[in-house]
């Protein structure tokens, strides 16, 4: 584990290409300008398709590259999977850009294992369903040369540039409803559906649960039964049912739970492995979960309280449509870790979709702040319009005074 730092961290969320559209010292002139003391940078990243509001120079849509660091990888640090770099020197330059200027802490935000690019060059290392079909943005993380590719890029990153923490994002499975290029279905889909597509019975996953005396493909021809019960009459069902349906399958099935405890220790295995790489100088944040609430981020494989243990924070995104909905998600968040604020970083999106568009932001900071989490970052500097970034300025001023100037 690392020193923490006692200054408060109040950080925007951006990418390279929005740091560049100003340059990096009319960037950090505007960050400071609207109280902000970080900023944290995609340095490994998926596919999107991003609206940019306020972008000077264009593009107005972007299509960032596939699954590529935005930095130059080392690459005979790596084993199996070998990374690729950003098309663009300016791109992969933004981080040591933003290190020289100096007046913000920079932290390395990481997508590790949601990752296309490298799903397709290396389909056998992939998530594997019930059925036996491979999801390509899902690198699995009980393959060995999976969790060797999640070090040496965090080792690589971190050896090279010395961010201020390594924020990581996706170190588990992806779920199964996780918005990958036009999905379809004509049939409704429901959380208890998503989450049995989402198990991984590929060869290390079975080979593992085996190890542990689970017997993996009684466990696989159950959920694969029951799927095909529901697709053969699907109905629709509310949330609270399908809920209903997770419980009652965990309860009644054993081994099922054993794998999902598992599959935990896995994601918790590879997180203090990458911790081990870190420079004294380099914390580690873990984003445990893209589930809404996070209660739900078992399904990814994340633990929170032994993901606590292991990293220096949990840097949890409290995306919510109202203050008191993102507030009881953090309440039950520290109590799943014991109660320690201290551990917590909290992102908020201080506009639509969430907060009442953005209205609310200041009752959830206060909220937040009251069950003792004093750590805030804000999603996305380029995606925000410019009315939504001035409106977090205010707050920030409003909530922490001369502490931002």
């Amino acid at each position: 584990m690392h020193m923490q730092i006692d200054t408060a961290y109040r950080s925007i969320y951006v990418y390279a290409w929005d740091v560049l559209d100003m340059g990096v010292t009319a960037f950090v002139d505007a960050a400071l300008a609207m109280g902000v003391t970080d900023v944290s940078l995609a340095c490994s990243y998926h596919a999107g398709k991003f609206l940019r509001p306020h972008a000077r120079k264009g593009p107005k849509v972007i299509f960032p590259e596939d699954g590529v660091l935005y930095f130059e990888p080392r690459q005979e640090r790596y084993g199996e999977i070998k990374p690729q770099a950003h098309s663009d020197a300016a791109i992969r330059n933004a981080l040591a850009d933003l290190l020289a200027d100096g007046r913000l802490r920079v932290h390395a935000w990481t997508v590790l294992l949601h990752n296309s690019r490298l799903g397709a060059a290396y389909p056998h290392l992939t998530t594997q369903n019930v059925f036996g079909d491979r999801y390509v943005y899902s690198l699995c993380p009980m393959q060995p040369a999976v969790l060797e590719y999640a070090r040496a890029v965090c080792r690589d990153l971190v050896q090279q540039y010395e961010p201020s923490s390594l924020i990581l994002e996706s170190p588990g499975w992806q779920p199964y409803a996780h918005g990958y290029h036009h999905e379809f279905a004509q049939l409704p889909t429901n959380a208890w559906l998503d989450v049995m597509l989402g198990m991984c019975f590929c060869d290390a996953c079975q080979r593992a649960a085996n190890e542990h005396g689970i017997q993996i493909k009684a466990v696989q021809q159950r959920i694969a039964g029951n799927i095909n019960d529901y697709l053969s009459n699907p109905v629709p069902v509310t949330a609270h049912q399908a809920q209903d349906w997770i419980q009652a399958d965990l309860l009644r099935d054993q081994e099922l739970r054993a794998f999902i405890t598992l599959r935990q220790q896995r994601v918790t295995t590879l997180v203090s492995h990458i911790a081990a790489e870190l420079r004294k100088t380099t914390q580690l944040a873990i984003i445990p979960t893209v589930q809404r609430p996070t209660a739900d981020c078992w399904q990814e494989g994340s633990d929170l309280a032994a993901l606590a243990d292991v990293a220096d924070y949990l840097e949890v995104p409290f995306y919510e449509p109202t203050a008191a909905r993102a507030i009881h998600d953090a309440r039950h968040t520290l109590r799943a870790i014991g109660d320690k604020p201290e551990k917590i970083r909290a992102i908020l999106r201080p506009g639509y979709p969430d907060l009442n568009t953005g209205a609310e932001l200041d009752t959830a900071i206060t909220g937040l702040r009251e069950l003792g989490i004093s750590d805030f970052a804000f999603y996305n500097y380029g995606l925000l319009p410019q009315k939504q970034l001035d409106h977090l300025a205010a707050t920030l001023n409003s909530q922490f005074g001369k502490d931002v100037a």
